[in-house]
């Protein structure tokens, strides 16, 4: 009964993820002074940008885009870890409704075909409950109409960070990414491969590496958040 749900929320008010304050009725996520707060990428024009050049002679993609600019102690970083470790997956959604208002009718959705995330490994998706990727996924995969293959690609082994690995490791990494043999017949073309923060981009650099030597599609890639 909504009573019930007002008693409860005047002692358990829904808070701002951003700044801890009481959300207002109308307000989701983030308070009205945080969300006008976020550190959004202005929308690029064309394909050429900082984002993709960081990929250049490494990995082929026909565009590179994020929603928000990632620094420490900031609202993004803030939102990021309440859905990371939090298990606040509303805010997966959330980021999903901004990423497309910000970038709307920019070429990149009606390039692609579908959407692939950068995969959990088996064991870590149990343990959390699910992947922080999927509310962003499937809103971009409702609004855009393209389907979601969320098992594309499969992660085989746990891995540390790939920051300060050298060449060599990094190309034996890539082999922990395979296809999901149930899609080698698909005829999508263009993927979108979707990830939460690129930081040094070799997750994304390997995972896209192995779509693009183990099949005929192209890729674009679309994250939440970049590091400059």
């Amino acid at each position: 009964m909504q009573w019930i749900k007002n008693v409860f929320q005047l002692f358990y008010p829904n808070l701002c993820y951003g700044c801890d304050a009481p959300l207002l009725k109308q307000e989701n996520v983030l308070c009205e002074d945080c969300l006008f707060a976020l550190n959004f990428i202005p929308k690029p024009i064309g394909n050429d940008t900082e984002m993709k050049r960081r990929f250049y002679g490494k990995l082929l993609t026909e565009y590179c885009l994020a929603t928000f600019y990632y620094s420490e102690n900031e609202i993004v970083q803030k939102l990021l870890h309440n859905l990371k470790y939090k298990k606040q997956k509303s805010i997966s959604e959330f980021i999903g409704v901004l990423t497309l208002q910000s970038l709307q009718h920019h070429d990149l959705f009606n390039w692609a075909n579908c959407i692939v995330p950068i995969p959990l490994h088996s064991s870590k998706e149990r343990k959390r409950g699910y992947n922080q990727l999927d509310g962003f996924a499937k809103y971009l995969s409702k609004e855009l109409n393209i389907p979601y293959y969320k098992d594309f690609l499969i992660k085989k082994k746990k891995t540390s960070t790939q920051t300060h690995k050298n060449i060599i490791d990094r190309a034996y990494k890539e082999q922990n990414f395979h296809i999901n043999p149930k899609y080698k017949d698909i005829n999508t073309t263009n993927i979108l491969l979707i990830d939460d923060v690129m930081t040094t981009g070799s997750t994304l650099e390997m995972a896209g590496n192995c779509i693009l030597k183990n099949s005929p599609h192209k890729i674009s890639i679309l994250t939440m958040a970049y590091t400059c």
